[in-house]
């Protein structure tokens, strides 16, 4: 509000300003009008007065008019100079064909004067009447003519009068002409306020659209965030950076979306927590009483393969591998069933302080045999410099185990197992990248989720039991991988103090 009134005050002003200068100028042009029309009389004035010098020195002298100035040289206004007795007849004129023929014109006479007395007639010097003393003698190019009767009384000539015949056009056309030029300024100017009038108001109009949008665009941006919020969208923010109430509305807001989003996540949590527990309480309790059978079973396949082997070397060597077969089974059994176990168990880790390096190497050791049987080439880029931490050995030795295994299963056709250590930052840093099918996009947030699995055998608790593991150890471990390129993890745990 305060920007629209500062706005229209704005406006008001520089049209008061705008209307002040017009009418300042229309001003100086009229007195520009004045001056000029006063000098057009002036002039005519002037003309009249150089005319009345001429006839009057005609007289005085035995010269004519003719003779005396050209029609060329006449003043401006004039149309013609005659003199003529006190009876009207022409004695001397500026035109030739005047003298002629002893020519008689109309001189004011005291007979036709009878409003005036005969001491006012004979005091009275100048008449003024219009139209010439002779039609047609005169061009007056469709202007009327005004006569002006001058009675002179000389001693040696008695009473004469001057006949001074001028033309107002003259006089007309340069009255007429400033009169157009002040009618031109006037429309000028009237334009020019017109104009600066409208433009200021579309101005005004702009600046008012500008201004309302700006306030209108944060609210459908808020209106419209509020719309993605009810359909369940809280990954996003709404991005309005203003320090007026819509700026701290926004920012309320997303304040909103935060909290939303923090409280989703919470009741994820408890519900994974609650479902963990559930299948946790219910696979431990498979597992108890599947280990136990799996114990029997191999001792009695160990039992089987002591006492019934049979004595052909061939059938023998067959049987045997049908038990190692088995036992093998039952082996992958029981480690599914020591996940199942531990995953729900709480951490105890047994801290000692060994080569993170050394430990690596054993556990490469024990899958070269089947990497070699795969085509599985192993290559381990060597750091001098020690890795040694403080951890659970066995735990993190599962750990290295579950993600070197999964790295073999995902080459089956050959590939790449590259592996390094080395210290950064505090922390031992341990990246194990394979050359297999990769994980999908759309799984790898899901990865360390427990029994999650894209095998068709296991439960899904390998990388879970790795995650919980180094979370025991307060360290990190991320995963990266593309399909088709192979899959990296990069496990960093707190090197131990030198």
């Amino acid at each position: 509000m305060l920007l629209l009134t500062a706005c229209l005050l704005l406006t008001i002003v520089i049209i008061f300003a705008l209307d002040y200068w017009a009418q300042q100028s229309l001003n100086q042009e009229i007195d520009k009008h004045k001056e000029k029309v006063a000098e057009v009389f002036n002039l005519g004035f002037a003309d009249l007065v150089e005319a009345v010098s001429i006839a009057t020195t005609a007289l005085g002298s035995e010269d004519v008019i003719y003779n005396v100035i050209s029609p060329e040289e006449m003043p401006k206004t004039v149309e013609g100079i005659i003199i003529a007795d006190r009876d009207g007849k022409v004695i001397d004129s500026s035109l030739k064909e005047l003298l002629q023929n002893d020519k008689i014109i109309f001189v004011p006479q005291k007979e036709e004067s009878q409003d005036l007395t005969a001491e006012e007639f004979d005091n009275k010097k100048i008449w003024v009447m219009s139209g010439d003393p002779i039609v047609g003698a005169f061009t007056n190019n469709g202007y009327s003519d005004k006569t002006y009767y001058y009675k002179t009384n000389t001693a040696n000539k008695g009473i004469h009068w001057i006949i001074i015949v001028t033309n107002q056009g003259a006089v007309i056309n340069q009255v007429g002409e400033a009169t157009k030029e002040l009618t031109k300024t006037n429309q000028t100017l009237s334009n020019i306020r017109q104009w600066s009038t409208t433009g200021l108001l579309l101005l005004a109009l702009a600046i008012a659209v500008i201004i309302g949008w700006q306030f209108t665009r944060p609210i459908q941006e808020l209106a419209s965030a509020a719309r993605r919020v009810a359909d369940s969208q809280l990954d996003f923010r709404v991005n309005i950076i203003r320090n007026d109430e819509v700026g701290q509305l926004a920012e309320t807001f997303n304040e909103m979306i935060d909290g939303l989003r923090h409280k989703r996540e919470l009741e994820e949590k408890l519900n994974q927590s609650e479902r963990a527990a559930v299948i946790g309480r219910l696979t431990q309790s498979v597992a108890h009483e599947i280990r136990n059978p799996l114990n029997v079973i191999n001792l009695s396949i160990d039992h089987v393969s002591n006492k019934f082997a049979p004595e052909d070397e061939v059938k023998r060597k067959q049987f045997t591998r049908i038990l190692s077969s088995i036992k093998d089974e039952i082996t992958r059994l029981k480690h599914m069933v020591s996940d199942l176990l531990n995953y729900g168990r709480p951490a105890q880790l047994a801290i000692h302080k060994f080569d993170m390096r050394g430990l690596l190497d054993e556990t490469l050791a024990l899958v070269r045999p089947q990497a070699d049987e795969q085509g599985v080439e192993i290559i381990v880029e060597e750091d001098a410099e020690p890795a040694e931490i403080n951890g659970d050995r066995e735990k993190l030795k599962s750990c290295l185990s579950n993600i070197v295994i999964n790295a073999l299963q995902a080459m089956p056709a050959g590939g790449t197992l590259t592996t390094q250590v080395h210290k950064l930052n505090g922390f031992i840093d341990v990246k194990i990248t394979d050359t297999g099918i990769g994980i999908h996009r759309d799984d790898l947030s899901k990865v360390f989720e427990p029994y999650f699995s894209t095998k068709q055998a296991g439960f899904g608790l390998g990388l879970a039991v790795t995650k919980k593991i180094v979370d025991e150890h307060e360290g990190f471990i991320e995963v990266q991988s593309e399909e088709n390129q192979g899959t990296t993890f990069d496990i960093k745990l707190q090197a131990a103090d030198d």
